[in-house]
């Protein structure tokens, strides 16, 4: 059985030889570079060199060695912003959308610091706000290595947040959350041209890449550690019918999976998700409220695939012991592969800091317990 094959059986709540593996086939399943470097070492594994995409964050595309030694299953095809980030000579930059982004103090992570549609007033100023267009930067590289890696289950990756973090990002979080509920003509203004930008957008790739692309992963984070960031009546009036516009277009053009991501206690809003279209689900965070991983597979388990979840990298993979993370790691894997639909992968990526001890603990349990 192939990578791909595997993933795709556990998309289609199958199991297969064993559980599939993703490592950085998406920005929330990876390493940072520092712990990616600590790991070549501790193996004595062949360093290339860090390859990051998301440079905001610090997160590698994993090393070949790493991936090869991991038997991972998954492959990044990680378009890349229409330009490179402009330097601005004071410490900042601008990435494509107009964003002002700054490195924090720790030097491992990029904040954003300036937003160009944070003293939007009218629906009509939003007119003199011009998306980028595509260019075919954004898919250097990206042929030669959907070639090299035929066999990995490929997940086209880049998109953002589309629907909810994007205008957030834009509009800047205060602004546009009180879009949501005292300006509604321009909150869906806002949206709507975001949707027809994202369309087109997506359009430019699949033509060009598309037959080779297996998942279209998109994201939106919507909970908090305790609640979601907005009511479940606001979101299905404000942002659920652009989601399902955006998704619906990618499943009925392009007849390809869904994997979102979305962050924190969204429980409540699971059902939603599943009947716009998406087929898996990242990062399942376990540790937060209302996500306790049995009750998440017995209530949606024959309903969406769970991608992550694997280890709680709050508390557990950053400050357990080698054990705390074993028996965590067992125990998950136990609930989440039953009948298939799961993709292992520990919560979101793993930060400066963590034991390396931990991390090489959490593989080898996967690997002790993955199979079927």
């Amino acid at each position: 059985m192939t990578s791909k094959e595997r993933v795709m059986a556990a998309l289609e709540h199958q199991e297969a030889d064993r559980v599939p593996l993703d490592l950085g086939g998406i920005n929330n399943t990876c390493m940072h570079e520092l712990v990616e470097k600590e790991f070549k070492k501790k193996l004595g594994l062949e360093d290339h060199g860090s390859f990051i995409k998301a440079r905001s964050q610090g997160i590698v595309i994993p090393d070949q060695s790493v991936a090869d030694y991991l038997g991972v299953d998954t492959c990044s095809i990680y378009i890349n912003e229409v330009r490179p980030w402009q330097d601005n000579g004071d410490g900042t930059y601008t990435d494509m959308w107009g964003i002002t982004m700054k490195l924090n103090p720790d030097g491992y992570y990029y904040n954003r610091i300036g937003h160009p549609l944070e003293d939007l007033e009218t629906v009509e100023q939003l007119d003199d706000y011009i998306l980028p267009e595509p260019t075919e930067y954004m898919l250097e590289g990206l042929n030669e290595r959907l070639n090299a890696n035929a066999d990995k289950c490929c997940i086209l990756e880049g998109l953002e947040e589309p629907m909810f973090g994007m205008p957030s990002w834009l509009r800047r979080n205060e602004n546009f959350y009180m879009d949501l509920m005292a300006d509604e003509e321009l909150c869906d203004a806002l949206l709507t041209k975001l949707l027809t930008y994202y369309k087109k957008l997506i359009d430019f790739i699949m033509e060009r890449i598309g037959d080779r692309i297996d998942i279209v992963k998109v994201a939106d984070d919507l909970g908090t550690q305790d609640s979601l960031l907005l009511s479940p009546e606001t979101f299905r009036k404000r942002i659920k019918p652009h989601m399902a516009e955006l998704y619906g277009h990618i499943k009925k053009k392009y007849n390809k999976k869904i994997l979102l991501h979305s962050c924190g206690a969204i429980r409540p809003l699971l059902n939603d998700l599943i009947e716009i279209g998406v087929d898996a689900v990242n990062p399942v965070q376990i540790s937060a409220k209302e996500m306790d991983p049995q009750e998440l597979k017995n209530e949606f388990g024959d309903k969406i695939t769970f991608w992550g979840g694997g280890v709680d990298t709050q508390s557990v993979l950053n400050m357990g012991t080698p054990e705390d993370v074993r028996k965590q790691v067992k125990e998950n894997l136990r609930i989440f592969k039953k009948n298939g639909g799961y993709v292992f992968a520990q919560v979101h990526n793993i930060q400066p800091g963590v034991p390396v001890e931990n991390v090489i603990a959490m593989y080898e349990t996967y690997k002790e317990n993955s199979n079927y």
